[in-house]
């Protein structure tokens, strides 16, 4: 495939709200590792953002995406088998063109079948107060005070402006701009204290 449709394939994975490893992304298209860090390149300039989770289980996602693509289900698909049946049998000229669009239509399902396994919505119902907090920060659009864990087991004050929470590996994270780092960071929830007034 071409350049364009390489791009357009990354996009449709990463908006199903997945994190891909750029050898997991390459492995999908069918490029090099190299080729995928020059899509992301070329979709930031088209300004679409991909933001970058760390660490060794990181990856390339898109925050809030929304996705811009209708979706065929399984239904959708049958009747489509059903009518391709028919123009076989009746050997229409462009069965092959035909038979094309359903290959498109099943790989746009595929991406939408993967929707995501690691983002949730801040609609979750979990109970703790700290997650209460940021769901409130983020709905507010208000900065929090709060005392953050390293990995050196040492609490840090950090003042961050909370932007999604997420579950990654049966853990939660929010993902903040971080006024001490001046930039966007993600915080793993347990390791956030916040003094309540």
């Amino acid at each position: 495939m071409g350049k364009i449709s390489n791009i357009i394939r990354m996009l449709n994975y990463l908006n199903t709200g997945n994190k891909y490893r750029v050898k997991e992304l390459a492995e999908k298209i069918g490029v090099t590792e190299r080729m995928i860090r020059y899509y992301k390149s070329e979709l930031e300039q088209a300004g679409i953002s991909i933001e970058t989770f760390m660490g060794p289980n990181g990856g390339y996602y898109i925050l809030n995406t929304k996705n811009q693509y209708n979706h065929f289900n399984k239904y959708d698909l049958e009747l489509l088998e059903s009518v391709k049946e028919l123009l076989e049998k009746i050997q229409y000229d462009n069965i092959d063109k035909f038979k094309n669009i359903i290959e498109k239509i099943i790989f746009a399902k595929d991406t939408e079948e993967e929707k995501s396994k690691y983002f949730v919505e801040n609609r979750e119902k979990d109970k703790s107060v700290v997650y209460s907090l940021l769901n409130d920060a983020i709905l507010k659009k208000a900065s929090l005070k709060i005392l953050y864990k390293n990995l050196n087991q040492n609490w840090q004050e950090r003042i961050i402006h909370p932007i999604y929470i997420f579950n990654y590996n049966n853990k939660y994270y929010i993902t903040a701009f971080c006024e001490l780092r001046n930039d966007i960071r993600h915080f793993e929830i347990d390791r956030i204290k916040i003094n309540e007034k």
